[in-house]
């Protein structure tokens, strides 16, 4: 009689990573390859940014408030300050775009001042009648819109302006090259974002001047209370959405200011 054998089935584990492995997937654990940290840190608020760029507060402002923590970092700063080293242009690149756009959010800030008291003035001039008042507005309204759209151009040059020569000859270190393609990559993406806003709001005040505008000077216009009715709810509308817009252009404004502040911090040091 034969008897079979027995194979007895042996269990396997896996072998365990390394230190060094697991140290670098815990720092990138957001994203499924391997990354730098820098980059990791700010992927989600970057694809926020440019999935709904309109909104000057909820991803604009994390974005450059997620910034300005990053820089915080050894991991951020050492590579930032290896590059000033190797490239001052580059550096120097750096602070003046985002010195550019707190100046554009800056003027965009009275600009939207302007454009509120200009529609309130004409709501006044619609309920009096005072058309020589409204067609004041209706012109002050162009000139804000004209600069909203300067403003808007303003901040397309900064994503536009390619970078110093020397840059690339001086990205010898893998880590450095890396930071400053996000550094580059949060400014292009924070311009289009601002002027996308411009001229948003731009468009907004359009419409409602053309409401008001189309009051005329016709007397027939001004004596219909239906036509003035919808002309006072347009304007009104449009007056309601600017305290959130002036809240949230100050955040970004203060953001930007605190971004150019902290990357100042870190490359003075090697100046």
């Amino acid at each position: 009689m034969v008897v079979g054998r027995r194979f007895r089935r042996s269990e396997s584990f896996p072998a365990p990573k390394s230190a060094a492995k697991s140290a670098f997937r815990a720092r990138c654990i957001s994203l499924p390859s391997r990354s730098h940290p820098f980059a990791a840190h700010l992927a989600d608020d970057l694809q926020s940014l440019r999935s709904w760029p309109r909104s000057p507060s909820s991803s604009d402002a994390l974005l450059l408030a997620s910034l300005s923590d990053v820089l915080q970092l050894p991991q951020a700063q050492d590579p930032l300050r290896r590059g000033r080293r190797r490239s001052p242009a580059l550096a120097d690149r750096l602070l003046d775009d985002f010195l550019r756009l707190a100046d554009a959010h800056g003027s965009f800030r009275s600009a939207t001042l302007a454009l509120k008291h200009d529609l309130a003035a004409a709501q006044v001039a619609v309920r009096c009648r005072d058309e020589r008042r409204l067609a004041c507005c209706l012109r002050a309204q162009r000139r804000a819109r004209k600069e909203l759209a300067e403003l808007a151009a303003a901040a397309r040059e900064v994503k536009k302006r390619p970078q110093p020569c020397s840059a690339t000859r001086a990205a010898a270190d893998a880590e450095e090259a890396e930071v400053a393609r996000v550094m580059g990559e949060v400014v292009a993406v924070a311009a289009e974002a601002s002027a996308a806003v411009f001229l948003g709001v731009a468009e907004m005040a359009a419409a409602a001047s053309a409401a008001a505008a189309g009051m005329g000077p016709s007397r027939f216009a001004w004596g219909k209370a239906g036509l003035r009715r919808t002309t006072l709810e347009r304007l009104g509308k449009a007056e309601e959405g600017f305290p959130s817009l002036e809240s949230a252009g100050e955040l970004v404004f203060k953001s930007l200011v605190n971004v150019r502040v902290a990357l100042l911090n870190v490359l003075t040091p090697a100046l």
